[in-house]
């Protein structure tokens, strides 16, 4: 594949006319991610250079939705991090959902779909997926059109099940999923209590009353700015006493942020929203 990179000033220029045309806001992002990713779609699509860019985006309402599907972060495998996948398990899932019926757990990007059937995989094996809502947003309606149906790749499927053979002893991840060629399909009744919302990039309308939010390896793709701006959507999502679960490369840190969350596993970059 030719080697194709955009100068600073097209990068403010795409910018600009992503804003000016569609009012999506990209310039918080971290500008290396944004520029890689909006160099691939130039080298995929031939368009030549960041004009043909921007006259397609511009023209092509369905370009726009390719552009906002790749720049979502997607998962690159179900259960990653196990380690993370076992506290749930063993520890929060089973104390804190066991007498609940109307536990909310919302994925702020679920990008791929990994996390979200992965969450339910586990609940579904601990008996307790009937008592959790889930609420999965994207800024792509074509993230979430691929998470309804279930799709994954099937070269995934080696991976996907070594993780989950850390995590349960027995059992078998097939349980869950069909194979079509080089398609798979994940059991969709798991995610059949699942909102879907296309968001904004400001997350001007994002859920109330959240339990559990699932938010990792996505911050470090934003600058400061808004890193902090999610973090207090997260944040007004929770009830008091909810999680919040960002990368394990990943802190929660600006200026009053001890008031707002205490720490309860760094390992895994747990947080919870104090009480008051």
């Amino acid at each position: 594949m030719n080697r194709y990179e955009l100068g600073i000033v097209d990068t403010r220029n795409i910018i600009k006319t992503l804003q000016d045309v569609y009012n999506y806001d990209f310039k918080n992002y971290a500008l290396t991610f944004f520029k890689r990713r909006v160099e691939k779609i130039i080298i995929s699509k031939n368009l030549k250079d960041a004009d043909g860019f921007i006259n397609k985006i511009i023209a092509e309402k369905d370009f726009f939705e390719i552009f906002l599907q790749s720049i979502c972060v997607e998962t690159t495998e179900m259960f990653r991090d196990p380690s993370l996948w076992r506290v749930l398990k063993e520890e929060i899932f089973p104390n804190k959902i066991q007498d609940s019926i109307n536990f909310k757990i919302w994925f702020p990007e679920v990008a791929s779909g990994e996390e979200l059937y992965s969450t339910a995989i586990i609940l579904k094996k601990l008996n307790l997926l009937k008592n959790v809502k889930f609420i999965a947003s994207s800024l792509s309606d074509l993230v979430i059109e691929n998470t309804q149906k279930g799709i994954f790749d099937a070269k995934k499927i080696e991976v996907n099940d070594a993780n989950y053979k850390r995590i349960f002893s027995e059992g078998d991840l097939s349980e869950f999923f069909t194979q079509e060629g080089e398609k798979a399909f994940w059991d969709t009744s798991l995610i059949e209590n699942t909102k879907f919302i296309k968001q904004n990039i400001i997350f001007d309308d994002y859920p109330k009353g959240v339990k559990l939010v699932l938010f990792r390896n996505q911050m470090i793709y934003f600058n400061q700015i808004l890193q902090e701006r999610y973090t207090k959507i997260n944040y007004n999502g929770l009830v008091p006493g909810g999680y919040l679960i960002v990368g394990n490369n990943e802190i929660i840190d600006y200026w009053n942020s001890d008031k707002d969350f205490t720490l309860i596993n760094k390992e895994e970059s747990i947080y919870k929203k104090k009480l008051s």
